[in-house]
């Protein structure tokens, strides 16, 4: 006589779900802030000095002093691009269960009993993406796993800024909502094969 428990978990097909979940993992997405986001109003000053001395130039004799001023202001534009682009940080985070979620609810309750709903609900916000961040991965650096608590999220936000923060929540909000796929034509089209070029 056949075991009911046996024929649950391996049904006639032989396939078992139990053995393919173990390796299943929840969908994850990525995005990038920067630290050092304060160049930029610098970078905008130089590229309007640079786009200017330019137009001067335009059908005018260019004076040995007027190439030494443009190459200077052009290194300087392209140290801050390099000290931008080095600030960069990947953030990784992945959707989160039902049952997670639902403890993280209760945890945040509890530790913020009697206090008013919109604050509730805000540190509730900190709580989900704090348990969501997965990991980092720093400008040339490798991908590290991380924990962070809802107070480092909190800190990231007011240093960082909101506008930044906004972008590791849709990223969050990617993988928790975004039915999982991957653009199979991304290589092809950056090779410029899709315009007959390759």
């Amino acid at each position: 006589m056949t075991d009911t428990a046996e024929i649950q978990e391996h049904p006639a097909t032989g396939f078992d779900v139990e053995a393919w979940l173990q390796d299943a993992k929840m969908p994850e997405e990525s995005t990038d802030v920067y630290q050092r986001a304060d160049v930029i109003g610098e970078l905008s000053a130089l590229r309007r000095q640079i786009e200017l001395q330019h137009e001067a130039a335009a059908g005018a004799e260019r004076s040995a002093g007027d190439t030494d001023e443009l190459a200077t202001l052009v290194k300087r534009y392209d140290e801050l691009v390099r000290t931008f682009a080095g600030s960069q940080l990947t953030i990784f985070t992945r959707a989160l269960g039902p049952d997670e979620r639902k403890a993280a609810r209760e945890v945040n309750e509890k530790r913020n009993e009697g206090k008013a709903p919109d604050e509730v609900n805000r540190d509730f916000g900190y709580v989900l993406l704090s348990m969501s961040i997965i990991a980092v991965k720093p400008f040339e650096g490798e991908r590290t796993p991380v924990s962070w608590s809802p107070e480092l999220v909190r800190k990231m936000e007011n240093t960082i800024g909101g506008t930044q923060m906004s972008a590791v929540l849709d990223a969050h909000r990617l993988a928790q909502n975004k039915l999982p796929e991957v653009d199979a034509d991304f290589l092809h089209r950056l090779s410029g094969e899709d315009a007959g070029q390759g």
